[in-house]
């Protein structure tokens, strides 16, 4: 048998069925192609008119390792930049990703690590195809709900974010991809070699290795726990040589009851895109249902093994990614619940949810096949079924996140902004490394540089209120009008709030706040109201010292190049202490 080959015995037989005819093969597969084809398209449309190429948060950790790569004189030293710790994580695929890119277009681009990572989802689509393949024919009728599940905007925060996409979509893939090739093939190097992979992507990577002993004692694979298990000591060896425990996170609060809760919210989160008014509710109970159903199925394996009869590869695949998902929500419940509740909830954690409803639907089929069944009538029920439920949670999230997307876009241009001009005049203070290393993204305020430096004449713009809220200036504005509503396809129109000292200007982006109602998803409601006032928080933590005038920049369809009008109000910034709080990573 190869290296490659697929373990034959235990798989299941493939009921028998009449052959389709040329005419419905040809109308199943343009089925597919089309509905398998809308959300990667919409998806890729909205990416490409609201990626930028700005780093958030953690991405300049990626920058700071090219910086102390080129100081790295001997291959141990280059070896340990890569696999240095990076909170609880060795990210050592993410700095070869990010290494090879720059080593090949001599720029670092966040935008073409941002492709990297969200291409991860589209593999993620096609292993759950070859898994459906290997029970189901038409395999292919199938696969829409899969890429509705998972290519979505409900993903919003890992698709903008470079580090974060490559992180959270490729660990899924990897460990996946372990998993089915641990339960479908006789010989387990490929696996072994996966599993290392994912353990260098993230910190739950590690959890393919206790999962995968199981697996291998659940088939009766006693002959190959020897080799799986010195790999996996190896692995133990490499990544815990030098850790060290993180302090960026905050202790664990909360009962073992709030624990357990989280732990079903966060595999439940895809409801987090419905317009639930208690989304945090309902993503309990979803999970709760999702792990009910796996209990069961647990259950039927243990029964086999009651009996000494070794789990089918069905049963060990669905089981173990299960385990998985299920392995990283109480990791991250852990680690993060004391952020509180909403964290868990967060796009950044979504993937593992939005998988768990696609293996759940995946595992359905394949059993119903597996089990020799083959009513025509069930099939195409089972189909559509997960058509309209995977389309619903799709469409919603495509309305609802476009806020979220837009949001990100234009607070990383202004964050890319205030670090760039911090002086007095429209001039860049980037330092030579970064220039070197990095290209600042072209933002909507280029062309209105000059009239952020300068006595507007432009007529007053009212503002509604000025208030300082403890440590935080809150400006109220009235409604904007409808040409500086922010969309998909004008992301870049809006208000935005300049404050300008005797020293240097900050820029603080605006943004209407929109409203969750199922007439939304209808268009029988535009997402952001008429009438309603619009608000800014600026920390003042943020802003150096000083008395900033305060100007509001409006971009539209009609100005696309900007209009600066003052205010006549002032926010003065006291001496003050930075926040403190857990440690930055990056």
């Amino acid at each position: 048998m190869s290296f490659t080959q697929f373990r034959q015995p235990t798989r299941p037989t493939i009921p028998g069925s009449a052959a389709a005819t040329s005419r419905s093969a040809w109308l199943g597969w343009l089925y597919a192609l089309i509905f398998t084809a809308i959300p990667i398209v919409a998806v890729s449309w909205a990416w490409a008119g609201l990626a930028v190429n700005v780093p958030k948060w953690d991405d300049h950790a990626l920058k700071a390792f090219l910086i102390a790569l080129e100081q790295e004189t001997s291959p141990i030293g280059w070896f340990r930049q890569v696999v240095k710790q990076h909170n609880e994580h060795r990210i050592a695929y993410d700095r070869l990703l990010t290494w090879a890119d720059y080593s090949l277009f001599g720029k670092l681009s966040f935008k073409r690590l941002m492709i990297y990572g969200d291409l991860s989802l589209l593999a993620l689509v096609a292993l759950f195809g070859f898994f459906l393949k290997q029970y189901v024919r038409s395999w292919y009728l199938f696969l829409p709900p899969v890429a509705l599940f998972i290519i979505t905007l409900a993903q919003w925060e890992n698709l903008y974010w470079a580090l974060s996409s490559i992180q959270n979509f490729s660990i899924v893939v990897w460990s996946l991809a372990c998993l089915f090739l641990l339960s479908y093939q006789s010989r387990i190097g490929w696996a072994i070699a996966l599993a290392m992979v994912a353990t260098l992507v993230s910190g739950n990577g590690f959890l393919v290795w206790p999962i995968g002993f199981v697996m291998l004692l659940a088939q009766h694979r006693t002959r190959q726990l020897l080799p799986w298990s010195l790999a996996a000591v190896l692995l133990i060896a490499v990544y815990f040589g030098d850790y060290v425990q993180p302090t960026t996170h905050p202790p664990t609060r909360g009962s073992l009851f709030d624990l357990a809760g989280g732990c079903l919210a966060f595999l439940g989160a895809a409801v987090d895109a419905l317009p639930t008014a208690t989304p945090y509710l309902y993503s309990i109970i979803l999970g709760g249902v999702l792990l009910l159903f796996w209990c069961l199925i647990f259950l039927q394996a243990v029964a086999r093994s009651g009996r000494k009869i070794a789990w089918t590869t069905l049963q060990t695949f669905g089981l173990g990614a299960v385990a998985f998902l299920l392995g990283t929500a109480v990791v991250v419940v852990w680690s993060r619940y004391g952020y509180g509740q909403d964290m868990l909830l967060t796009s950044r954690y979504r993937i593992y949810s939005l998988t768990l409803l696609a293996l759940t639907y995946t595992y359905c089929i394949s059993a119903y096949y597996a089990s020799g069944r083959t009513n025509a009538t069930v099939a195409v029920s089972m189909a559509f079924s997960g058509l309209l439920i995977s389309g619903i949670f799709w469409w919603s999230a495509f309305r609802f996140n476009t806020h979220e997307s837009i949001s990100l876009r234009k607070m990383l241009l202004a964050m890319q902004y205030n670090w760039t001009y911090t002086t007095n005049r429209p001039v860049s203070t980037l330092d030579p490394v970064t220039r070197q290393l990095i290209d600042n993204a072209p933002a909507f305020y280029d062309a209105t540089l000059p009239a952020f430096y300068t006595e507007s004449k432009h007529p007053q713009f009212p503002v509604d209120s000025l208030v300082k809220r403890n440590d935080t200036y809150v400006i109220r504005l009235k409604s904007p009008s409808a040409n500086l509503i922010p969309s998909l396809k004008e992301p870049d129109a809006g208000i935005s709030v300049v404050l300008r000292s005797a020293k240097r200007t900050y820029l603080y982006p605006v943004m209407p706040s929109p409203q969750r109602h199922w007439r939304v998803l209808l268009n029988l409601l535009p997402l952001y109201p008429a009438g309603q006032p619009i608000e800014v928080a600026i920390p003042s933590n943020e802003l150096d010292v000083g008395t900033y005038d305060v100007l509001i920049a409006l971009y539209s369809t009609d100005q696309p190049n900007g209009l600066v009008r003052p205010t006549n109000q002032l926010v003065t910034v006291a001496p003050h202490r930075l926040s403190t709080g857990p440690a930055k990573n990056w």
